[in-house]
C-alpha cells in the first residue's frame, strides 16, 4: 500500500511539474501578470472565485469532518454559504463598481491613497500565508495518515510540487 500511494504522490508532482513547465510565457512584464494584464472579464473572474469557493477540498474537508464528527459539523458548509453571500455584497459588488480588480486597488481607490496599497497588499499575503500553513498542515497529516512516513515530507512534498 505504501509504495503505491508514494507511486500516486510522485505522479501527482511529476504531471503539476510538466503542465508547469509546458504552459505558454505570456507575461512580458510585471504588469501583464498581475490580474491577467487586466484581460479577465468580470463573469470569467466570478468563475474563478466561485471554483475557489466550491473546490474539491472544501468538500472532501466537510466529508471528513462530518464521518469524524458526525451531523453537527454540516453546519460548516451553511456557514462557508453565508460567508459567500456576504463576500458578494460587501467585496465583489463594490469592485465591480469601482473598475479595480484586486482589493489594494480597491483600497487605494477608495481612500485615495497611495501609501494604502502597500499596507493592504502585507495584510493580504499574512492572511495567504496563513491559510497556506493550514494546508501545509494538512499535507503532512495526510502523508502520515497514508504512509506512516513524518509529516514534514508531507509539507516538502506539497512545497516542492507548488515552487516546481
Amino acid at each position: 500500500m505504501t509504495v503505491a500511494v508514494l507511486t500516486g504522490i510522485a505522479f501527482v508532482v511529476v504531471l503539476g511539474v510538466m503542465v508547469g513547465a509546458a504552459r505558454p510565457r505570456r507575461s512580458s512584464g510585471l504588469a501583464d501578470f498581475h490580474v491577467a494584464a487586466r484581460e479577465v472579464s468580470p463573469w470569467w473572474n466570478g468563475a474563478a472565485i466561485s471554483s475557489e469557493v466550491t473546490s474539491a477540498a472544501a468538500c472532501l474537508g466537510t466529508a471528513g469532518l462530518i464521518a469524524t464528527h458526525g451531523g453537527p459539523m454540516l453546519w460548516y458548509p451553511v456557514g462557508a454559504a453565508a460567508g459567500f453571500v456576504v463576500i458578494l455584497a460587501l467585496v465583489v459588488a463594490p469592485l465591480r463598481r469601482s473598475g479595480t480588480y484586486t482589493l489594494p486597488d480597491f483600497a487605494g481607490w477608495r481612500l485615495r491613497s497611495a501609501r494604502l496599497r502597500p499596507f493592504t497588499t502585507c495584510f493580504l499575503l499574512v492572511i495567504g500565508l496563513s491559510f497556506m500553513v493550514a494546508q501545509l498542515h494538512a499535507a503532512g497529516i495526510v502523508v502520515r495518515l497514508l504512509t506512516g512516513l513524518p509529516p514534514w515530507l508531507g509539507w516538502a512534498a506539497v512545497g516542492a510540487a507548488t515552487l516546481g
